[in-house]
């Protein structure tokens, strides 16, 4: 990422400091931030969140049985960590990463941006007045949309694999 678009995006995500994380869902497998009553974040690539030591959810969350999934089948008589081939990880609630929305959305106290810093691969660092941390890792190498901040007064800054921009709202979303 060039300086300019580093400059870009870094501008724009100081618009976060101190704007409250209000909601948090999930597209597919996509993560859903809402800050305050003006920003959502969309992203698509790897993501981790973490608070004392301990990750609270992770992108490959998604693709996991929640527990309630697994209680079911020990139930059902299924052996330990077997999972039916008719699990499917994106129908809501079955998965890892919907228990563990459902558990923050239960408390965002201390959930309020406290820095959010870019480094020049645009990969994100979002530091939360609590001390819970989300990493965002640009994790590819082409031009495949990463991260995605939205605004209803501005237009939608991308991030990609290799660089930045502005873009109209809406523009170029795939679902």
């Amino acid at each position: 990422m060039n300086i300019s678009e580093i400059t870009l995006v870094q501008t724009r995500l100081n618009g976060l400091i101190n704007q409250p994380l209000t909601h948090v869902s999930r597209e597919a497998d996509m993560l859903l931030l809402s800050f305050g009553l003006r920003y959502t974040m969309r992203i698509q690539c790897y993501y981790r969140l973490t608070e004392q030591g301990r990750t609270i959810l992770a992108r490959n969350d998604v693709y996991q049985p929640s527990e309630a999934m697994w209680s079911m089948w020990r139930t059902l008589g299924y052996e330990e960590d077997y999972i039916p081939e008719d699990f499917h990880s994106d129908e809501e609630g079955c998965n890892r990463l919907d228990e563990a929305l459902e558990r923050l959305n239960g408390d965002l106290d201390g959930l309020t941006v406290k820095t959010a810093m870019l480094n020049q691969l645009g990969d994100l660092t979002m530091v939360f007045h609590c001390g819970a941390t989300l990493t965002v890792m640009a994790d590819t190498s082409g031009g495949e949309e990463c991260w995605r901040l939205m605004s209803e007064s501005e237009d939608d800054l991308v991030v990609y694999g290799d660089g930045a921009e502005l873009v109209e709202p809406g523009a170029g979303m795939t679902y």
